[in-house]
C-alpha cells in the first residue's frame, strides 16, 4: 500500500499547500480523485447498458441449458464476449475506491511523513522514540510501583534522594539512567520493557531514560486514553498522528520532547476541521461521534439512490443474496471504519459518499437508460465487426479445443466395456503406460493445436 500511498501523498501536499488546512486539502483530494474514476464509472453505467440488453437472451440460454451447468456456463462466456462485456466491470470502481481508501489510511496517519515538509528520518526517529516511551511508561504505570517519578526515586543513589533531577551532575544523571535501564531490563516485573531494552543500542537506551528524568510526567501524559491510544501508538504506522498532542495538550509541556525540526513541521501545519483534531479517534465523548454516524448515513443513502436508478432502468432486476448482503456491508463498513481509525479518514469517507451520491445522479440523468441502449448498440455493433475480422475470442477458442479434444478422447465407459475379437486368439491390445498415455494426449492436443492454428491464420509452434 506504501507503494501507492506515496502518489497519494504528494496529491495531498500539493492540495494541502493550497489551502493550508488538512479538512479542506482532503475535500480537494477527494474531488480530483472522483474526477480521474469517472470515466471508469461512466464504463459501468454502459456495460450496466449493455448487460440489460442482453437479459432475454440470457434467460432464454437458462430456459435452455438449466439442467446442464457446464453447457450453460459454456454459452453464457460465448454470450459475454459477443456483447463484450466483462462481468467484472462493476466491480472495478468500487475496487478503485477501496484501493484509494486503504492507500490513503498511512497518508492520514503520517501527515508529517506524506504531506509536512519536515524531515522524514527525524519524524520516523520521533515515531519509535514516542511508541518505545509509551511502552515503558505504560508498564510502569500499570505496575506496583505506579509511576515514573517514584521508579526513578527507586533508582537513585541514598545520598542524591533529596537532591532535585535537574541539578544531578552529569555523572550521577549517567548513572541514574543506567541504573533504570537494568531495572527496566528485569524480565519478570517490566517483561515488556525488558524485550524493548534488549533490542535497542546504549544510546537509544539512554535516550529513552533521559526523556523521563528531564520531563516530569511525561509517562501520565503518554498513558492519557484522551491523549494516545493504543491501537494507534502500535499501529503499523505508529503514533505520527499524535505527535500533534504534544503541541496542543498539557499547555505544550512536552513540546520540547519532540526534534527540532519535528517541532518546526507541527507548529505550522493545521491537522484540524472545524476545530476537530484530524489524529484523534471518534469518541461519543465529544463532537467526533458524529463522523461515524454521517459517513454511515451518507453511505446507505448512496446505496439506496443507486438500487433506486438500477430499478428503474431495469425492471426486470431481482436482488440476490450476495447483492443484499453488499448493500448492507458498505454502509456497515463505513461505521465500523469511522470509530477504529483518526477522524482525517471519516471526514474522507463523508466526502467520497457526498460524490458518489452527486455522481450516481449525475450518471443517471445525462446517461439516461434510452441514451445508454443506443450507445451500448453501436458499441456492441462494432464489437461484433471488429470480432468477426479478428476471428473468435481466446475464450472461444480454447472452449472448441477443449470440445474436440474431449470428443476425441475415449470415455471412461468405454474403457469398462468387454472388449471383443474376431479371433479368440487374438491378442488384445498391450495396455498403455502413463509416459505413453500422456504423450498420446499431447500429440492429439498439438493436432487439435494445429488444425485450428490453420483455420484461424495463427502461427503455430508444438509443444
Amino acid at each position: 500500500m506504501r507503494l501507492i500511498a506515496t502518489p497519494l501523498g504528494w496529491i495531498m501536499k500539493a492540495c494541502y499547500h493550497l489551502v493550508k488546512n488538512y479538512g479542506m486539502a482532503l475535500l480537494l483530494f477527494t474531488i480530483i480523485t472522483r474526477i480521474i474514476t469517472l470515466p471508469l464509472q461512466i464504463k459501468q453505467q454502459k456495460s450496466t447498458a449493455r448487460m440489460n440488453m442482453m437479459q432475454p437472451e440470457l434467460e432464454k440460454l437458462k430456459t435452455k441449458y438449466g439442467k446442464n451447468q457446464e453447457k450453460l456456463n459454456e454459452e453464457t462466456m460465448k454470450l459475454y464476449s459477443e456483447y463484450q462485456i466483462n462481468p467484472m466491470a462493476s466491480c472495478l470502481p468500487m475496487v478503485i475506491s477501496l484501493v484509494i481508501l486503504w492507500a490513503l489510511i498511512p497518508v492520514v496517519y503520517g501527515p508529517l511523513t506524506y504531506v509536512s515538509d519536515a524531515n522524514k528520518d527525524k519524524v520516523s526517529h520521533d515515531n519509535t522514540m514516542v511508541k518505545n516511551l509509551y511502552v515503558i511508561s505504560n508498564e510502569v504505570d500499570t505496575s506496583d510501583i505506579k509511576s515514573m517519578e517514584a521508579f526513578i526515586q527507586k533508582q537513585l543513589d541514598e545520598e542524591d534522594k533529596d537532591t532535585a533531577l535537574a541539578d544531578l551532575s552529569d555523572d550521577k544523571k549517567t548513572a541514574l539512567e543506567k541504573n533504570m535501564v537494568k531495572a527496566l531490563s528485569d524480565k519478570k516485573t517490566y517483561k515488556n520493557s525488558a524485550a524493548l531494552l534488549d533490542k535497542l543500542s546504549d544510546g537509544d537506551q539512554q535516550e529513552l531514560m533521559e526523556k523521563f528524568i528531564d520531563f516530569d510526567g511525561l509517562d501520565k501524559f503518554l498513558t492519557n486514553k484522551e491523549y494516545f491510544t493504543a491501537n494507534v501508538v502500535n499501529s503499523s504506522y505508529g503514533p505520527e498522528v499524535l505527535l500533534f498532542n504534544f503541541e496542543t495538550k498539557a499547555d505544550g509541556k512536552y513540546f520540547n520532547v519532540l526534534d527540532e525540526n519535528v517541532r518546526n513541521a507541527i507548529s505550522d501545519y493545521d491537522y484540524t476541521f472545524l476545530g476537530m483534531e484530524l489524529g484523534k479517534i471518534p469518541t461519543k465523548a465529544d463532537v467526533t461521534v458524529v463522523i461515524p454516524f454521517i459517513s454511515f448515513i451518507l453511505q446507505l443513502a448512496t446505496t439506496v439512490i443507486s438500487q433506486i436508478f438500477a430499478k428503474k432502468n431495469n425492471p426486470a432486476m431481482k436482488l440476490n443474496g450476495s447483492m443484499l448482503m453488499m448493500l448492507i456491508l458498505m454502509p456497515v463498513f463505513s461505521l465500523w471504519i469511522g470509530f477504529k481509525f483518526p477522524c482525517a479518514l471519516g471526514i474522507y469517507w463523508i466526502y467520497s459518499s457526498l460524490f458518489a451520491v452527486f455522481q450516481v445522479i449525475f450518471l443517471n440523468l445525462v446517461y439516461s437508460p434510452a441514451k445508454l441502449e443506443k450507445i451500448a448498440a453501436k458499441e456492441t455493433e462494432k464489437a461484433k465487426a471488429k470480432r468477426k475480422q479478428k476471428g473468435p475470442s481466446f475464450m472461444e477458442r480454447a472452449i472448441e479445443i477443449r470440445n474436440e479434444q474431449g470428443s476425441e478422447m475415449p470415455k471412461p465407459s468405454d474403457a469398462k466395456k468387454k472388449r471383443v475379437y474376431a479371433d479368440d486368439n487374438e491378442a488384445e491390445p498391450e495396455k498403455l503406460s502413463k509416459s505413453k498415455q500422456k504423450d498420446q494426449n499431447r500429440q492429439k492436443l498439438n493436432e487439435a493445436r494445429k488444425r485450428y492454428a490453420e483455420k484461424y491464420g495463427d502461427e503455430y509452434t508444438e509443444d
